[in-house]
């Protein structure tokens, strides 16, 4: 197993990647939703629904600030570079703002039409747990997706039963789960799922925004290699131990842990 981590932006670092390197691409980049300083304090809050000792943070951090012309062509930029790095066939997920789905599956000039993908699915990520409606004026947001297409046509390599290959998927949102400081991080359930069904042992997953390490988390349990970039030094070394935990939980002996090289720039 072969993994390598980088620190630094993910638009310079992808250039290094050999082109049709990757078998699957599995990552959560930013959304462009951030609220700049907004936080909700729920320690003195009276509903004891409501009551928590988390703050729920609004703003993630400059990352996920941008105009929107100048975040739609970040989102181009990254994504033709992991379209140039996966594999023919290849599967591709990401998690997106539902707002902006349309950046990738539009029909007529989206960016899968557009870079020679084929729009697979969206898979619904359903939190059991989503932020509480203090106003009552909507609908919680319980719900976030995953845009999926494949480089060219493809069958997933591993379509598991019927009652599991289901587009939806149902897990607490990381009040429950969470490992890290990280505002947005993904339960390695869902993502272990997911590469699970979308590779097969012995490949290679890439992940551009790895954050504090879930995706890389979740492939190497699954015997897959894995390349993460994260452009946070403070994300990048919480990434690096808790993917090199589970390397030690595993036991893997030096024949097949071949390489784990961490590169800061």
């Amino acid at each position: 197993m072969v993994i390598l981590l980088k620190n630094g932006d993910a638009l310079e670092l992808l250039k290094e990647i050999p082109s049709e390197s990757v078998d699957i691409v599995v990552t959560d980049p930013p959304y462009n939703i951030s609220q700049e300083g907004k936080v909700i304090p729920r320690k003195n809050m009276h509903s004891k629904i409501f009551k928590s000792n988390s703050d729920i943070r609004l703003d993630f951090g400059e990352w996920d600030r941008r105009d929107e012309n100048e975040f739609y062509n970040f989102t181009e930029q990254w994504f033709k570079e992991c379209a140039r790095i996966l594999k023919p066939r290849g599967w591709f997920y990401s998690f997106f703002s539902s707002q902006r789905l349309g950046y990738f599956s539009d029909p007529r000039n989206g960016l899968f039409v557009n870079n020679g993908f084929k729009f697979k699915t969206l898979i619904a990520w359903h939190k059991t747990n989503p932020v509480p409606s203090f106003r009552k004026a909507n609908y919680l947001a319980s719900l976030e997706f995953i845009v999926v297409g494949t480089k060219g046509e493809s069958k997933i390599p591993n379509f598991i039963e019927q009652k599991r290959m289901h587009n939806f998927y149902e897990t607490p949102n990381s009040t429950f789960y969470g490992e890290t400081i990280h505002p947005t991080e993904k339960p390695v359930e869902l993502l272990q799922w997911i590469i699970y069904v979308g590779s097969k042992e012995g490949d290679t997953v890439l992940d551009p925004f790895m954050g504090t390490g879930s995706t890389g988390v979740a492939a190497v349990s699954l015997n897959r290699n894995f390349i993460g970039i994260e452009i946070s030094k403070e994300y990048y070394d919480i990434a690096q131990k808790r993917i090199n935990s589970v390397r030690q939980q595993l036991k893997l002996d030096g024949q097949i842990w071949s390489a784990i090289k961490s590169e800061q720039i």
